[in-house]
């Protein structure tokens, strides 16, 4: 009798192991942006820097910190950059500080054809972050 008990548990280990071999298991991986994963900021509520260059060739450029509370100084800096043979060259740049928490820069430039990008230098309290914006061409 335990001889077919064990028997018995044998086929049914055996039906279980059959069966899940035969299920098939699929896993699916999430595509996240670069935008969705931040390392965790102590002074930065958020910061950022754009480029938009209008059909008259008017570039507007801007540039912004937003410190977290208790932050009392903030810093930003914008470069407008144009593209040359290939490499980034300086073409104008502004900046803008505060005993506050917040910066923000809005400026606009005249720009030839071409293609160009703004790099920021952003600080708030003793952390720093360097965004660049997306290439607009002209």
């Amino acid at each position: 009798m335990n001889y077919l008990k064990r028997i018995g548990r044998l086929v049914a280990i055996c039906i279980c192991a059959v069966c899940v071999g035969i299920i098939p298991i699929t896993a699916h991986a999430m595509e996240v942006s670069d935008k969705q994963i931040q390392p965790r900021m102590d002074y930065i509520s958020s910061y950022g820097t754009e480029l938009t260059i209008s059909d008259s060739g008017e570039a507007s450029v801007t540039g912004f910190v937003r410190g977290k509370k208790g932050v009392t100084n903030a810093y930003v800096k914008v470069t407008l950059q144009k593209k040359v043979s290939g490499s980034w060259v300086y073409v104008q740049s502004w900046e803008s500080s505060g005993s506050g928490r917040n910066a923000t820069i809005a400026e606009t430039y005249s720009v030839s054809r071409g293609t160009y990008r703004v790099v920021a230098s952003i600080k708030a309290g003793t952390e720093s972050k360097s965004p660049i914006s997306a290439e607009r061409t002209y």
